[in-house]
């Protein structure tokens, strides 16, 4: 059904012969682009079609933000964000976002917006300068302070394919909207110093019907988070890794005042590499919601710190603040959960990093990605912790095959996931119907 709704939009943009067009003018290096960047998106605002010519440079030195409808963004040239820092962040600190919705640098809303970039590997990129951004991290902090996000794209009934990205400053594309097909996106962050490329998600994902495939992503956090709000979301094919903190559902009930809700989601096809998680959820203490039909399968890891994972005690190792903002930075109070239904790891293959597990975004001790568990050998293939013994039913293992880099039998740590409530666990239980904190034995459902 994804694919031919893709078609049928694809068949449709093909079809816009007679729409309206602009071409995007370039100061070819001389001066800011953004205006007639702005000019382009106000003139062809509705049923037109917007190019950037093949191979030119444009200049994006300040934010640009457009309501659109029928509307395709042909990128074929290169966009080049400024690399002055300080004019980036006065913009950040002049705007009226707070730390969780950073500005964005490109915003666009509207009903479909397609962007179709060029299949040449060498133009159609975004370029964002992001490694002097992650020089300046400060000792014992997670990022420069102000870092704008790159692209919030706000739309419905559309196509997003080839996007190419280098190096974001913080986020990549927030992607809010329904019915979206998007594909072959090449997101390329890599750090080549010690400044590690914190809050560098690939897309962070809300709405329903969204299908990512065929993707290659590498970053330094989620390669796609999907937020609270999303049904029907499918990620498949491709690669994801360098320091990538996976394929993640979450964070989830961080707000304790609102009910979070995922559902029917899919990841299948993947390879990961050298990644610190592959599958991964992640729910706060104290938060509520509900999180049903969650599926990973067919992933291939290689060199992997925490092939599966879940925790229910997620906390941010950049803020005190346990609430969203302005929210209480005392104890959250233990008294609800995010509860999880029908999850599914399915056909698990690959390898464990025992030698050098997690990767460079540690600035507390114990590490955040080691808090709550102080006796890890790095053999675990599985990790399962349940706030309580009813948080957490109709889970299921099915053929994993994961090894440890040394040699150890690989291993499972389970907390509170019973037997009565996850009958086809596939894993070790005990005689009280707990599953088993031990060595990794599939047991035949």
């Amino acid at each position: 059904m994804r694919t031919v709704l893709a078609t049928t939009l694809l068949l449709a943009i093909t079809a816009k012969v007679n729409a309206k067009s602009c071409t995007v003018q370039s100061s070819n290096g001389r001066s800011d682009d953004s205006p007639a960047i702005a000019q382009a998106l106000s003139e062809c605002a509705e049923d037109s079609v917007i190019t950037f010519s093949e191979g030119v440079d444009y200049n994006v030195f300040n934010p640009v933000k457009a309501n659109l409808s029928n509307v395709t963004i042909q990128m074929r040239g290169n966009l080049h964000l400024s690399q002055n820092i300080t004019h980036m962040q006065s913009i950040v600190n002049a705007s009226a976002n707070t730390n969780a919705t950073s500005l964005y640098w490109f915003d666009f809303k509207g009903q479909g917006i397609n962007w179709i970039g060029s299949t040449n590997i060498t133009t159609g990129w975004i370029e964002c300068y992001g490694q002097a951004w992650w020089d300046t991290n400060p000792p014992n902090g997670t990022g420069a302070i102000a870092r704008p996000h790159l692209m919030h794209y706000n739309t419905s009934n559309a196509i997003m394919q080839n996007m190419k990205i280098h190096n974001t400053i913080a986020w990549g594309v927030v992607v809010n909207g329904e019915n979206l097909t998007i594909s072959d996106t090449f997101i390329d962050i890599y750090s080549n110093s010690s400044g590690f490329p914190f809050n560098t998600d690939g897309f962070n994902v809300k709405g329903n019907n969204i299908s990512i495939l065929d993707s290659t992503i590498f970053n330094g956090d989620d390669a796609i988070a999907v937020q609270s709000g999303s049904y029907n979301i499918l990620f498949k094919g491709g690669t994801i890794g360098y320091a990538s903190h996976g394929l993640s559902i979450g964070s989830l009930g961080q707000d304790q005042s609102k009910f979070a809700e995922v559902e029917n989601v899919t990841f299948d096809d993947i390879t990961v590499v050298d990644a610190v998680y592959a599958a991964r959820f992640k729910s706060w203490i104290g938060g509520q919601g509900l999180a049903r039909n969650l599926t990973w399968k067919n992933i291939r890891c290689f060199n992997v710190s925490f092939p599966m994972f879940v925790t229910q005690s997620y906390f941010n190792q950049g803020s005190a603040q346990t609430q969203i903002e302005s929210g209480s930075t005392t104890v959250r109070p233990n008294n609800a959960s995010v509860v999880m239904e029908n999850f599914n790891w399915v056909n698990f293959t690959g390898t464990i990093n025992s030698y050098m597990p997690g990767d460079g975004s540690c600035v507390t001790d114990p590490c955040w990605y080691d808090a709550g568990f102080p006796d890890l050998k790095h053999n675990e293939a599985i990790i399962v912790e349940c706030n309580t013994n009813t948080s957490c039913s109709d889970f299921n293992f099915e053929n994993i095959q994961l090894s440890p880099q040394n040699r150890l039998e690989p291993s499972v740590i389970c907390l509170n996931a019973t037997a009565e409530l996850n009958p086809q666990l596939g894993l070790e239980v005990d005689q009280d119907g707990y599953c088993v904190n031990a060595t990794y034995v599939p047991v035949s459902s």
